[in-house]
């Protein structure tokens, strides 16, 4: 039955009596027979006056493994109807299964779990000690874990956002030097012989100073990230709540601004906007297929050109691409298993299952097909060309020497063939919207777009690309709207597309020695063609 146990204490020192025993009150002595000098307590005569001291609680709690119950106290509170309030709170607490004896602080605990979790991947743990070590220790960490509360992860996110402010006020500043650096660099260059020792000197001096506001600034944190540390902190409290540390998980109460960047199309008009002043209107932008197929067409003789369109086509992430075995290809059926990635953590390659949800089976096109029989061919020379110096790693895309690539070299390689191919920018994983976008317009569902790249669920697939097929709707209810002639607007009709020949399918022979001539055969019969009886 809970008992509210206060008193109150202070640091004075002074002289010390006996308080209990025959002894009692007669003054305490050292062994030398002086009197003994120590600090009161309790038994300061001030404690009467009104501001002195502090008050404390205590309570027994029953410990697992203890013989008895053990005297739990805290202190250094003002008043003792908030000693009091504190004691109940502490009994209520320790009721309900929290160990309250505990004084370890979050970052104490964030670790404790980094460091025991084990059912979730490696580059996702990389992922939680980055948002522990740069978001969450930095602003809570020092607050005792059983003290935890919302409004401490609220004050942690409003520092996020004040941080934020500074950390772009920072970067507007680097700004106005680079360009005061740029100008006085142009005054030393231009300027008349006599002067150029003067302007020389100003110029390095701006140079030193970009140099070093350059080396403070910070990111900031964009509301996709504060998602993403609101859901480490999540799921390290869900598991402290199962394991009865934690009364709540607070960061399920916190709310976080819902504006998310959502992948942009370069549509004919941004793409001009671009050309004309090279602003990017989004964080994540899309290729058309338009724009996908001239990228394609400009670096067909690349020697990752198979790569290229495979990741354009089909959508793998670039990890997956890195880890794809010979063994997982399919040439009679015409498919690709993604089984395996390629990840990063600590800056050293790891292979490891797929996200959740995202093995899966890929059907490929017959260009496909024909760029993964001339990746074979082409790979079988190389191993002839280095014999004892090949590595046999099994993988389809590898280097000379046999060895795979690292995801961060396509990265780069990709980045410089957009730059020679002049096209408006995006990333390597912006191959793999794109290849959403070219399903799409294909007449494949959302729900096929979905299984196509491996999301873990349909709402991922919307929540990203919605933005993208209405884009194209629009677009295409545009060009609807010109092949209508109107008073002074004649008619604009695309030129058709002529119909190709008949003509029977170029005979590829698996590494296992099928036709893939007859595989379509066999699909035309089952289609009702009767030439395919041929």
């Amino acid at each position: 039955m809970f008992e509210e146990r206060t008193y109150k204490r202070c640091y004075c020192v002074g002289p010390v009596y006996h308080r209990r025993g025959p002894k009692k009150g007669q003054p305490m002595l050292n062994d030398d027979g002086s009197q003994k000098i120590a600090s009161l307590n309790s038994a300061c005569p001030k404690l009467e006056q009104r501001g002195h001291g502090v008050w404390y609680y205590w309570l027994l709690l029953s410990v697992p493994g203890a013989a008895k119950p053990i005297r739990f106290h805290r202190g250094g509170f003002r008043t003792q109807a908030k000693a009091a309030e504190e004691c109940k709170k502490t009994w209520e607490q320790h009721n309900a299964g929290l160990d309250v004896t505990t004084k370890e602080t979050v970052a104490e605990w964030l670790q404790r779990w980094i460091d025991n979790k084990k059912d979730v991947a490696p580059t996702t743990i990389e992922k939680y000690a980055e948002h522990i070590r740069l978001h969450i220790v930095p602003f809570i960490g020092h607050i005792d874990r059983k003290d935890l509360r919302k409004h401490h992860l609220e004050e942690m996110f409003k520092g996020i956002n004040d941080r934020n402010i500074t950390a772009q006020i920072h970067r507007e500043y680097v700004t106005l030097l680079a360009a005061d650096c740029e100008e006085k660099r142009r005054r030393w260059r231009d300027g008349a012989k006599a002067d150029r020792a003067v302007l020389r000197s100003s110029w390095y001096e701006a140079r030193e100073l970009l140099a070093s506001e350059k080396k403070k600034l910070r990111r900031v944190t964009d509301v996709q990230t504060q998602y993403k540390v609101r859901a480490t902190l999540s799921s390290a409290l869900q598991d402290a709540f199962e394991a009865e540390e934690v009364t709540k998980n607070w960061a399920q109460l916190i709310k976080i601004s819902k504006r998310q960047v959502k992948p942009l199309l370069w549509t004919a008009a941004r793409v001009a906007r671009w050309r004309e002043t090279g602003e990017i209107p989004g964080k994540v932008m899309v290729w058309t297929p338009e724009l996908t197929g001239q990228f394609l067409d400009k670096h067909s003789a690349d020697e990752l050109y198979d790569l290229w369109h495979f990741l354009a086509f089909r959508g793998p992430r670039r990890g997956e691409a890195c880890a794809l075995p010979w063994t997982e290809v399919d040439f009679e059926a015409m498919t690709v298993n993604i089984s395996r990635q390629v990840i990063t953590v600590a800056n050293e390659l790891v292979g490891a299952e797929p996200k959740a949800g995202s093995e899966r089976v890929l059907d490929l096109d017959s260009e496909g097909v024909q760029n993964f029989t001339g990746r074979r061919t082409r790979q079988l020379a190389h191993r002839l060309k280095a014999g004892a110096a090949w590595v046999d790693t099994g993988l389809v895309w590898t280097q000379e020497n046999g060895e795979g690539y690292h995801p961060d070299f396509l990265t780069r390689r990709f980045k410089r063939l957009v730059e020679l191919a002049d096209l408006p920018p995006i990333t390597l994983h912006g191959l793999r919207h794109g290849a959403a976008c070219i399903a799409h317009r294909s007449g494949a569902k959302p729900k096929a777009v979905q299984e196509q790249l491996g999301h873990a669920s349909y709402q991922i697939t919307m929540d990203t690309y919605t933005s993208i097929f209405r884009e194209e709707q629009r677009e295409l209810a545009e060009a609807a709207l010109n092949v209508v002639p109107r008073a002074g607007r004649p008619a604009t009709i695309p030129a058709p597309v002529p119909a190709p020949a008949p003509a029977e399918a170029p005979e590829v022979r698996s590494p296992g020695g099928g036709r893939l001539t007859a595989l379509r055969r066999a699909r035309q019969r089952k289609a009702g063609n009767p030439e395919a009886t041929a």
